[in-house]
């Protein structure tokens, strides 16, 4: 696997560990010494989002940064293509001296144990970077007693420095076993992984056992960690449905997109690579509902149907059914589920005033990296190939602000209908159209029912005219 994929993993893994739900202000400030910048870029890890800042130096060096920061949130701060990385914790303010010509920097924080444990991620970072071609090649030849000895050694470097570990160190300890984690994961796939490996040994769990997340040794696939650890079997998911999106095509008498991929192959490889049944069933109920979004629904309830005998934990096999339940209110042929939200200018604009039209229904965030990539990359074609056509593009936004919801609109000269949605999750409209993750997009005919449940905006823009102007009539 090449190297950049696994930062992208490590990347996407990160946001999942450290977002926090607590939020309120943190400060970054500080003083940049012989300048080469007019800013310094404060970039936040987040579930929802990556927010980016430009903090303007001043004529003096100066610069200071309010930012929101959930509970773990990892901030990284860039000067002159340098970049440190560090967590923060709701209302810590971090002072900063950064050299930009010697590319070194000095941090101050709010208390000292905050400054003990900032730098010492900062240092453990380095140390990891600085032997990454040693463990990049001990993960190549499966030289997994290298592997855990540099951990351990890693681990103990950032546990001896902070020497007080607060209740958030445990998300750090988390990330430093991920880190290596994941390059031993790159020559050794899921359904390898050895349940008995341990990575944590005797002495070190004993004396920061209250740090872990499982009262057992810290092992590879421990169960009971695996169990109590949403993050965990998160990232063994997201390792696991790696695989690149086949093609899809479209057929000239449907709207419908063939996806050929064959979900009962991969249904039944998940059931045969693993062999540790709660791990089993998380994947295979993941892998259910991503059928459910973006395959048949018919192909995703065959598999729930089957799986739900052999699914051994009783908790899992209930969120299959009520998956089901939910599932099937959006399967294609279904009432679309109305709803009324405001327009850019604070207009009642409801589904079903679009009876009669077929309509295009794409949920999105500001800070959405794919949804913002849609609209720059397909939003000219499909607006230029749909004009005139007997279709409504409806845009809905989930966004607190609405002022910076009209500006993004603006700036990506969004067509169609746009529509704020206020919060996220814990909408009706967000559980209605399962639209938790971001895209999510639905074609909705001109009864009002659904026609696809999952027509990106890649497939849209490649329909031939032809085709569009048999089904817009």
């Amino acid at each position: 696997m090449p190297k950049t994929k696994c930062l992208l993993l490590l990347a996407g893994l990160q946001l999942l560990i450290f977002s926090g739900i607590a939020q309120t202000n943190t400060v970054i400030k500080g003083t940049v010494l012989h300048p080469v910048n007019d800013f310094i870029i404060v970039s936040v890890d987040g579930l929802l989002e990556n927010k980016t800042y430009s903090a303007l130096v001043s004529d003096s060096g100066y610069f200071k940064q309010e930012i929101t920061v959930g509970t773990g949130n990892y901030v990284t701060v860039t000067y002159a293509n340098q970049t440190l990385r560090f967590p923060l914790l709701p209302g810590d303010t971090v002072d900063l001296t950064l050299d930009e010509l010697l590319l070194t920097y000095n941090l101050t924080a709010t208390n000292p144990q905050r400054k003990k444990e900032i730098t010492a991620i900062i240092d453990n970072s380095a140390l990891f970077d600085g032997r990454l071609e040693e463990i990049t090649a001990a993960a190549e030849k499966r030289s997994d007693s290298l592997l855990n000895v540099i951990y351990n050694e890693q681990l103990k470097d950032f546990l001896q420095r902070i020497q007080q570990p607060s209740p958030g160190t445990k998300e750090t300890i988390l990330e430093i076993y991920y880190r290596h984690l994941t390059y031993w994961l790159l020559f050794n796939p899921v359904c390898t992984l050895k349940p008995n490996e341990k990575i944590i040994g005797k002495q070190l769990f004993d004396k920061f056992a209250s740090q872990f997340p499982s009262e057992q040794e810290y092992l590879n696939l421990n169960e009971p960690l695996f169990y109590t650890s949403d993050h965990y079997r998160s990232f063994l998911l997201n390792f696991k449905n790696r695989a690149p999106h086949l093609p899809t095509t479209v057929q000239s008498d449907s709207v419908r997109v063939d996806n050929p991929i064959n979900h009962q192959a991969k249904y039944q490889t998940i059931i045969n690579d693993v062999q540790i049944p709660v791990i089993r069933d998380w994947l295979v109920m993941n892998y259910i509902k991503d059928t459910y979004r973006s395959g048949s629904y018919e192909d995703a309830l065959r598999l729930s149907d089957d799986y739900k005998s052999l699914c051994h934990d009783a908790a899992i096999k209930e969120r299959i059914k009520i998956m089901d339940l939910d599932f099937a209110k959006l399967k294609n042929g279904s009432q679309a589920p109305d709803f009324t939200l405001e327009d850019m200018n604070g207009n009642k604009v409801s589904l079903s005033d679009f009876k009669g039209k077929w309509v295009y229904l794409d949920f999105w965030s500001v800070n959405c990296g794919a949804c913002i990539g849609d609209f720059t990359k397909y939003g000219p074609v499909i607006n230029e190939k749909y004009k005139d056509k007997n279709i409504v593009f409806l845009n809905i936004c989930f966004e607190e602000d609405a002022n910076k919801w009209r500006k993004k609109v603006n700036e990506l000269e969004i067509g169609g209908v746009n529509l704020i949605a206020k919060g996220w999750i814990n909408l009706k409209i967000c559980k209605d159209y399962q639209a938790d993750i971001l895209p999510r997009t639905f074609l909705i005919d001109k009864a009002g029912n659904i026609n696809n449940n999952q027509l990106l905006p890649v497939t849209l823009a490649q329909f031939d005219t032809s085709v569009i102007n048999e089904w817009l009539q």
